[in-house]
Order: C-alpha cells, then structure tokens, then sequence
C-alpha cells in the first residue's frame, strides 16, 4: 500500500515581555524548530513554525510548551495541506483557554474591489462550536463577515459571488452579535441546492442542508425570480451533465459486470459536493 503524507503546518505565537521571549528562542532552538523558523512579528511577539509535524500531537506539543512557560501567553494554528480546515488554541497561565477545529461547511472568495483582479474578502462557513467566535476573532482578525453588507445584490439585504460552479446567495447577520444569516449555495449547472441556516459575522454555520430549487425559493422568496433566471440560463448544462452520468453510470455497470465484483458502487457518479 502506497501512503502518502499531508503536508502539516504548526505555528505557535508566544507573547511576553521581549527579554524573556529571546531566552526561550534561544531554549527551544533546535527542539521546537530551527532557528531560521522563528520570527519577531514584534517586540513582546515570537512565531515559531513548524512544517510536515512536530512528532507530537498539536495539543501535546502545545500542553508542554504551555506547562514550560506558564508566563507566556500561546496561541497555536495547525493545518494540513491547505487553510480550509485549520485548528486554533491558546494557552494562558499555563492553562488551556479554547481549543477549536474549524471545519468547512463552504468557502469561496468574495471580489470587494471591483477595481482589482484578486478577491478582497474569503467567506469561510464553519459547523459552528463555543469557541469558534473567539478563535476566529483573535486568529483571523481581518476576517468578518459584516462588511459585505456594504455590497450592493441582487436583492436587497442579500449579497452574490460566484466561482463558476458555485454560486453563493448570502445575507449577512442583522446585527454584529446577532446569529440570524442566511446562505444558498446553488449549482445551477448540475441543479443542486444547499441551504445554511444560523450564519453568524464569524462565518458560525448552526445548520445545513441539500434542498431542492423549489424548496430554495419557497424559503427564501425574495430570491425567486433571481434563481428563476439562474436556474433557466443553465438548463442546457444541466441536460448535458445528466446525459454525462447516465453514460457513466453504465460504463461502471459493465465494468462490474465484466470483474464479477461491485466495486465501483462505492464511487459517487454525481460530482456534486457540499
């Protein structure tokens, strides 16, 4: 059997008093990572990276640095191949504060500058937990989901973006502190809906589920006729894309046929993902 390893990025931010944070850059040189891995974002603050593992559990590594300097403040990040599902911690006084894995529901980058070419904002939707807002909030500080109310939609109080397969419908939270938002993400190409319910400025996600296009709009009226026209526009694809699958799904029955075993029925013939 061939394994292949994931990537593994740790990273943990010490803050504390300058003098003390170079004694223990000079203690854990070598033992938490070299010294070309550490960095000074500032004077009272110390990042040190860690790539492919540290050889101990995120939270191991972290308990240990945590009962070594009971002094210093310690935020951890861990993360495997990409951003979308990182895990956040912090110990303080030589104590656990919050541990939180964020794990992605749905994310896709928001264009906020119409005048550049990148995207000014990525909106991430998480399975919501206690310590999600404060991890975000103090990890992710630029991330917030409330100035996207500014942008003007295709209805009011609802905003739009697209990454050509996707399309994401969402209307913010009403307030800061509220958890009221909502989010379709539609995929009109293959005709598949999935409602968010609960969305909070943190990206907080307290429910999710498929629903069909009529169930969408019987849910969110206000967005009807803007689905209706997305819906319409791509009806072709979406004829093309079913005639796709059928032309799979019987290549696999003759596959199976022809090995006497079932194993294809354990893959999906429907691309769609959530």
């Amino acid at each position: 059997m061939l394994l292949v390893a994931s990537p593994v990025t740790t990273v943990f931010t010490l803050t504390a008093p300058q003098d003390r944070l170079r004694q223990i850059a000079e203690e854990r040189a070598y033992r938490t990572c070299a010294p070309s891995q550490m960095a000074w974002e500032n004077d009272t603050t110390l990042v040190m990276t860690l790539e492919n593992g540290i050889g101990t559990s995120f939270l191991g590594h972290g308990h240990g640095l945590s009962d070594d300097y009971p002094d210093v403040s310690i935020r951890g990040m861990e993360y495997f191949d990409s951003f979308d599902d990182p895990g956040f911690a912090k110990w303080q006084g030589g104590q656990l504060v919050y541990e939180a894995d964020l794990i992605t529901v749905f994310s896709i980058l928001f264009p906020t500058d119409p005048s550049r070419d990148w995207a000014g904002c990525s909106a991430s939707f998480w399975h919501r937990s206690a310590p999600l807002a404060p991890a975000v909030a103090e990890n992710c500080p630029d991330f917030d989901l409330m100035p996207l109310r500014r942008l003007v939609g295709p209805v009011p109080g609802w905003v739009e973006t697209t990454d050509g397969f996707a399309t994401l419908f969402l209307r913010p939270p009403s307030t800061p502190d509220a958890q009221d938002g909502l989010g379709v993400i539609f995929y009109p190409e293959i005709g598949r809906s999935t409602l968010l319910t609960g969305i909070d400025r943190f990206g907080g996600v307290a429910r999710f589920r498929r629903q069909s296009y009529g169930q969408i709009s019987a849910s969110c009226p206000e967005l009807r006729a803007v689905l209706r026209g997305c819906w319409k526009a791509h009806e072709k694809k979406r004829r093309k894309a079913r005639q796709e699958r059928r032309v799979l799904r019987r290549k696999m029955k003759k596959a199976e046929g022809e090995r006497g075993d079932s194993m294809f029925s354990f893959f999906e013939t429907d691309p769609w993902v959530i």
